[in-house]
């Protein structure tokens, strides 16, 4: 990687500034002592201890499930379809989610819903996934399923006690996350220096099987044309990508791993930063990037209105 540490994006409009966005750039090959909240972007490790204990009793998820499991979806009938399978599967009520409903992030998705006078649910919640494994991971423990996004629940103290292993360190905090659960804080380098840890360690079996299921089912991951979905659709190599609520964007080909932390948390300033760096890396397609430029430029007119710039 070079040693770029921070990019610009800046929006014109008549030929001048009309916003800027600055990211910074992490590298697992260079150490930084930031500090930041990886909100979703950690959901790739928070699944591990569900994972663990799953395979400790012989339980085997499919890599669909996994997928599921670690994503923010897009709250489209694909994936509100397939929580209900996972949870009749499993025995799971979808009362208990605690994640409250939400609006969902596909458009079409809203306006079907809309047009039926149907209700946004707890199943459009793009954390409900994530909430699911929970009430999984709670069941296959033989524990009360209340509170469990609680920090004092048996399944987040084993999910703390799992980031303070994979992470190597105990200087970590939590906060409250949107969907309810505990928000880890660390720096960044111990976030990253975690994909080689898990690596080396007896259960880099099951990392493997999160980072295959992410490249198997990216529309599970996110969605249609959601950022992490299309860089992982468009890259080209193995590659896991995973989005995170304030502009976080995170990528790992199992080797190098990258954060992306817009400083604004503008999830527009990190998925244009990120998608135009990635492609200048050679690791995808400038697919990704030229979707989300589409989506900008552009007014209602279909006149092209702004120009964007990378620096």
């Amino acid at each position: 990687m070079s040693e770029i540490n921070n990019l610009t994006v800046n929006i014109y409009r008549d030929g001048f500034v009309e916003s800027s966005h600055e990211i910074n750039v992490y590298s697992n090959l260079k150490h930084s002592d930031d500090y930041f909240f990886p909100r979703s972007a950690v959901k790739p490790m928070q699944v591990m201890p569900l994972l663990i204990e799953a395979s400790n009793q012989n339980i085997e998820f499919d890599s669909k499930e996994i997928s599921l499991f670690a994503s923010s979806h897009s709250g489209q009938e694909e994936h509100t379809e397939f929580l209900k399978s996972i949870a009749n599967k499993y025995e799971i009520s979808l009362d208990n989610l605690a994640c409250g409903p939400q609006r969902p992030f596909h458009e079409k998705t809203i306006d079907s819903i809309i047009r039926k006078g149907d209700s946004f649910t707890e199943l459009h919640n793009n954390c409900s996934g994530k909430h699911l494994s929970m009430l999984i991971f709670s069941k296959i423990l033989g524990i009360e399923q209340n509170d469990y996004c609680q920090l004092t629940h048996k399944t987040q103290e084993i999910i703390k006690d799992y980031f303070i292993e994979i992470f190597d360190t105990n200087d970590i905090g939590f906060g409250i996350d949107g969907c309810g659960l505990p928000a880890i804080r660390l720096k960044v380098s111990n976030f990253l220096k975690s994909i080689q840890i898990m690596q080396d360690s007896r259960n880099s079996n099951i990392w493997n099987k999160v980072f295959s299921a992410y490249m198997q089912y990216p529309t599970i991951i996110g969605g249609e044309n959601r950022t992490d979905t299309n860089i992982i659709i468009n890259s080209k190599r193995d590659l896991m990508a995973k989005s995170g609520a304030e502009g976080v964007l995170f990528i790992s080909d199992n080797n190098e791993s990258l954060v992306f932390n817009c400083r604004d948390g503008s999830k527009r300033g990190v998925d244009l930063a990120a998608t135009f760096y990635l492609n200048k890396m050679g690791w995808i397609s400038e697919k990704p990037y030229k979707y989300i430029e589409s989506t900008l430029i552009f007014n209602k007119q279909n006149i092209r209105a702004v120009e964007i710039e990378v620096v």
